[in-house]
């Protein structure tokens, strides 16, 4: 009998589920509280009174149960800082305990012994923990709280009790100085790390503007030869070609976003706001399933985005077989379905450094 490798039947299973309007992956924001305060985050905000607007864990059950009945299988509970929800144990017991692939996003101060042992015994997907600095003086700069000891003591417990974990490092401004030596670092857990890519834009209620924190884009592309050279590919050729051939998608149509968000996909904002994606722009499509049940909900949010008219300037545009449009990146102008000049101009002048790069 032939055997698909596990990965491999994720990625083949999303895909189906993309072609047949399931929600097989949800994302749930279940608090925009933390622990640090990343100068650079998109979500993370202060006040006190947000604590009781916040989701309790009855109705955070409520829309994941409804969200299983309709074919979820995978999900991912982040933040702010996820594990900071009162009934954070209780919601991810509930997921394992239905066998669902749960990933944790957290920035691992709250990965004490008591919970790595909890993982242990009941161990998530993934538990993808944020590096935010190398020292004491970058974590000051980034998050505000001096937590280097404290995070590298609990990546190293985690790696020792046998977890699956992969290190997130976020480049921005505030951590330009020590960049090189954040992803050296992080390479020396002998786990995979993930550079992430673009920076999203704040919510307007956060109080930050993602010109304080952006990079030019001589940096970011610094940053990516960096981590070529210095980290393992997350994926490899064979990933890559496996990937490629699930992915058999018009690379442009007149109607209907690219990627899997409000496909397969969604997600629930931290007030029970469902959207595609968890940065993806409300007043373009968004949902309430706490109000109109789950269903409806995701009905409305697949709707919208299969049938999301594309700007024709994309349809004109020399990169539209490399860049896929995406709300999240055109903010202001997404619910008019035009293109945002600024990241337009961002994305032609990232990909001719790139190739210099290649020639070089």
């Amino acid at each position: 009998m032939d055997q698909l490798p596990y990965r491999e039947f994720l990625a083949m299973i999303q895909e189906r589920t993309r072609e047949a309007d399931v929600p097989y992956s949800g994302s749930f924001e279940l608090t925009p509280l933390c622990n640090l305060d990343c100068k650079m985050c998109y979500v993370h905000l202060q006040d006190p009174s947000v604590k009781h607007r916040m989701l309790s864990g009855e109705q955070w059950l409520s829309i994941i149960q409804q969200a299983i009945d309709e074919g979820m299988m995978e999900a991912l509970l982040t933040g702010g800082e996820a594990m900071t929800h009162p009934a954070f144990w209780d919601i991810y017991m509930y997921l394992i305990n239905h066998g669902i692939v749960t990933q944790v996003k957290t920035n691992g101060l709250l990965l004490n012994e008591e919970a790595i042992k909890r993982f242990q015994e009941y161990p998530p997907y993934k538990l993808d923990i944020s590096l935010y600095g190398c020292d004491s003086e970058s974590y000051v700069a980034v998050t505000g709280v001096d937590a280097y000891e404290q995070v590298v003591s609990h990546i190293w417990k985690a790696v020792d009790a046998g977890l699956t974990i992969q290190i997130m490092v976020t480049p921005s401004s505030y951590m330009s100085p020590w960049t090189e030596r954040v992803m050296k670092l992080a390479g020396t857990f002998g786990v995979s790390v993930m550079v992430n890519g673009d920076l999203i834009d704040p919510y307007d209620n956060t109080g930050r503007k993602k010109a304080d924190f952006d990079l030019s884009i001589e940096e970011d592309m610094s940053i990516k030869e960096k981590a070529k050279e210095m980290l393992p590919p997350l994926y490899d050729a064979a990933d890559h070609e496996f990937f490629m051939k699930q992915r058999n998608r018009p690379m442009l149509s007149e109607k209907g976003l690219y990627c899997s968000a409000g496909r397969s996909g969604f997600a629930v904002n931290w007030d029970g706001i469902m959207v595609p994606c968890l940065s993806f722009p409300r007043d373009v499509v968004c949902a309430h399933p706490l109000r109109d049940g789950f269903h409806q909900a995701w009905s409305k949010v697949n709707d919208a985005v299969k049938n999301y008219e594309v700007p024709k300037a994309c349809h004109n545009c020399e990169l539209n077989d490399k860049c896929h449009y995406c709300p999240m990146h055109h903010l202001k102008v997404a619910a008019q379905h035009q293109c945002n000049p600024d990241y337009c101009n961002y994305v032609r002048a990232r990909y001719k450094a790139a190739e210099k790069n290649e020639k070089r």
